[in-house]
């Protein structure tokens, strides 16, 4: 049973803007990111239909990318129904993701952390993705939990990994993209791919609730997180 549902960039800006005009954690994150010189790349948004069998609801997600003109940095922000934003923006040598800057908001105040991969990843020998998960998830939980802005449906990691995996890959795939990326970088940087979930799965697991919610896969991320990368 497939319980996450792409529905693409079309959708994708207009769900963009109409919620983001009523989320006040949304339009704060936005300004955090202008702060890396970074900007929103609406037409661009990915937007999800969630189905959560635990809650026995859907939600509307959107992963929308945020590049500019420095190509060590680039960001993504997803937002909910509701207004429940989270944001990454990850740092980048060459096509190699180095590390990444989680941005949330809880009560209108930001809140950033800055992490490297190689803290998130652990050992190299975390092979099983249940123990990995588990690694990430204490990483996340020792950070601190954020509460959203309303409560949201239970996601799995599964959920989130897809999301994050989708949205990578179409943004590295469309039209902005080639124009400024190589067939060999493009190629590079599509290696990132499980990273950029392992991110979006640390952005959920900081969501007070459980294991969940609205993924910023980011990263891009993300996630939110985040999968936003493309300059």
């Amino acid at each position: 049973m497939h319980t996450t549902h792409h529905l693409g960039a079309d959708l994708g800006a207009k769900f963009f803007y109409n919620v983001t005009e009523l989320s006040d954690e949304a339009k704060l994150l936005s300004k955090a990111m202008g702060k890396y010189n970074l900007r929103a790349q609406p037409d661009r948004s990915q937007l999800f239909s969630v189905y959560s069998p635990d809650s026995k609801a859907a939600i509307a997600i959107s992963i929308t990318p945020f590049s500019g003109e420095d190509r060590s940095v680039e960001g993504g922000l997803s937002v909910s129904e509701g207004g429940h934003a989270q944001a990454v923006i990850v740092r980048l040598k060459g096509t190699v993701i180095t590390g990444f800057i989680h941005l949330t908001a809880t009560n209108g105040e930001l809140l950033e952390s800055e992490h490297g991969i190689d803290e998130l990843r652990g050992s190299g020998d975390q092979v099983d993705m249940v123990v990995r998960d588990r690694h990430i998830q204490a990483i996340a939980e020792r950070v601190g939990k954020v509460k959203s802005a309303r409560p949201l449906i239970e996601i799995e990691p599964a959920q989130v990994r897809s999301m994050a995996s989708v949205s990578y890959n179409r943004l590295l795939g469309d039209d902005f993209s080639r124009s400024v990326h190589s067939g060999k970088e493009i190629e590079e940087l599509q290696s990132n791919t499980s990273i950029v979930s392992e991110i979006g799965l640390f952005v959920l697991f900081r969501t007070d609730g459980s294991s969940c919610c609205s993924c910023s896969c980011s990263c891009w991320g993300s996630s939110s997180c985040s999968s936003s990368y493309v300059k």
